[in-house]
C-alpha cells in the first residue's frame, strides 16, 4: 500500500504553511469523482481508497508499483498514444458531467463551496500567476506590457471562477508530474489532488497540455533534429481529440468545448512561462549546458507569452503551431 500524509507545507515551497487537513479535501474529492465517473472509469483512472484516518490526517491507497510518473515518460520523448486518449476521456467525462450547465442550481452552489479551497487557490495565483512575471528580471520586458499584464488578470479572473457560466470540477493541478502511467497496458491514474476546485475546465486541460509541450520543446533542444516534437504534438493532437469529443458526449455545448479549448492555451502559456522562468522547481528545464539552457528558456518563456497574450480563436491550434514554430527553429 502508499501511505500518504500532508505535512503542513509544500514540498517545493517548504516556508510556506499549511493546514495538514487539507488531505480532507483530497479524499472527499477521489470519493466524489468516483461517483463522477462511475464504472469502469473510476477503476482504470483512480487510485484504490483502502483507508483514511481523519484524525492524524492519513490516507492509505493502493500502491502503484508498475507505474511511473508520465511527466518522466514525455520528458524521455515517450508519448503513447492510448495514455494521451485516456486522459482526454477521463477529463472530458469529469468536466462535462459537473459542469454547471448540466448540473441545478443547488448542485452548483454546493460544488462551489465545497471545492473552493481558498489557500491552495492563492498559491496558485501567487507562484503560477504573479509571481515569476512580477520578480524576475527575464520577465521585466512582460511586465512592463500593459496589454500582456492585462490578458495576465483575465485568466486569473477567470482562475478564481469569476465566470459563472463556466464551471466544473477540477483536479486544479493537473500537470503530468500528478498523472501515473503503465504504458505496457495503456492505463492512467491521477493522483494529488488536493489544489482541487470549481473551476473553468479550461484549467485543467491547459495545465496537462503544459507538460506535453515543455516536453516537446526539451526533446527538440535535447534531440539531434525537429523530428523530436512528432510523438509528442500526435499525442497533444490525439489528447485534444479524445476530450473534445467526450465532452461533447457527455451533452456540453459546442461553446462549452470551445471556450475549455481556448482558455487552455492561456492556462498553459501560464505554466510554460513560469517553468522557464524557474518557477516550476522539479518540472524546471533539466539541460546541463548553461548556455544553451539559458537560450532554451528564453524561447521557451516567449512561447508561454504568445499563449497568454493570443487574441486567437483556434484555441489549442494555436498552442501546435507554436510548437511546431519551436521546433523549426
Amino acid at each position: 500500500v502508499f501511505v500518504k500524509q500532508a505535512p503542513d507545507f509544500i514540498k517545493v515551497i517548504p516556508d510556506h504553511r499549511l493546514e495538514s487537513e487539507r488531505i480532507k479535501l483530497e479524499h472527499e474529492f477521489y470519493k466524489d469523482l468516483h461517483e463522477v465517473l462511475g464504472q469502469p472509469l473510476s477503476a482504470k483512472h483512480l487510485p484504490v481508497m483502502h483507508a483514511f484516518d481523519e484524525e492524524r490526517m492519513v490516507m492509505i491507497m493502493e500502491f502503484l508499483g508498475s507505474y511511473e510518473l508520465l511527466q518522466s515518460r514525455l520528458f524521455s520523448g515517450s508519448a503513447d498514444l492510448t495514455i494521451a486518449a485516456a486522459l482526454g476521456e477521463v477529463l472530458g467525462v469529469m468536466h462535462g458531467r459537473t459542469h454547471c450547465s448540466m448540473l441545478d442550481s443547488a448542485e452548483v452552489e454546493r460544488l462551489s463551496k465545497k471545492y473552493e479551497n481558498s489557500t491552495l487557490k492563492g498559491i496558485q495565483l501567487e507562484f503560477v500567476y504573479s509571481k515569476c512575471f512580477r520578480e524576475d528580471a527575464r520577465a521585466a520586458h512582460l511586465r512592463e506590457d500593459a496589454g500582456f499584464m492585462a490578458k495576465l488578470e483575465a485568466l486569473k479572473a477567470v482562475y478564481r471562477g469569476d465566470d459563472k457560466a463556466d464551471l466544473a470540477l477540477l483536479h486544479g493541478d493537473l500537470h503530468a508530474g500528478s498523472i501515473m502511467v503503465d504504458e505496457r497496458v495503456g492505463a492512467v491514474k491521477l493522483i494529488d489532488p488536493e489544489f482541487a476546485v470549481y473551476g473553468p475546465p479550461g484549467l485543467d486541460l491547459g495545465s496537462l497540455l503544459s507538460t506535453y509541450a515543455l516536453a516537446c520543446c526539451f526533446c527538440v533542444v535535447t534531440g539531434s533534429d525537429s523530428s523530436a516534437a512528432e510523438p509528442l504534438l500526435a499525442a497533444v493532437s490525439r489528447l485534444v481529440e479524445s476530450y473534445t469529443a467526450t465532452l461533447s458526449r457527455m451533452g456540453a455545448a459546442t461553446i462549452v468545448v470551445d471556450r475549455a479549448k481556448e482558455l487552455a492555451v492561456g492556462f498553459a502559456g501560464c505554466e510554460i512561462a513560469r517553468t522557464a522562468l524557474g518557477m516550476a522547481y522539479e518540472r524546471s528545464m533539466r539541460i546541463d549546458d548553461e548556455a544553451v539552457r539559458e537560450n532554451a528558456e528564453k524561447r521557451v518563456l516567449e512561447v508561454g507569452a504568445r499563449c497568454i497574450r493570443t487574441e486567437s480563436r483556434e484555441g489549442t491550434e494555436f498552442l501546435m503551431a507554436e510548437l511546431r514554430r519551436f521546433a523549426a527553429g
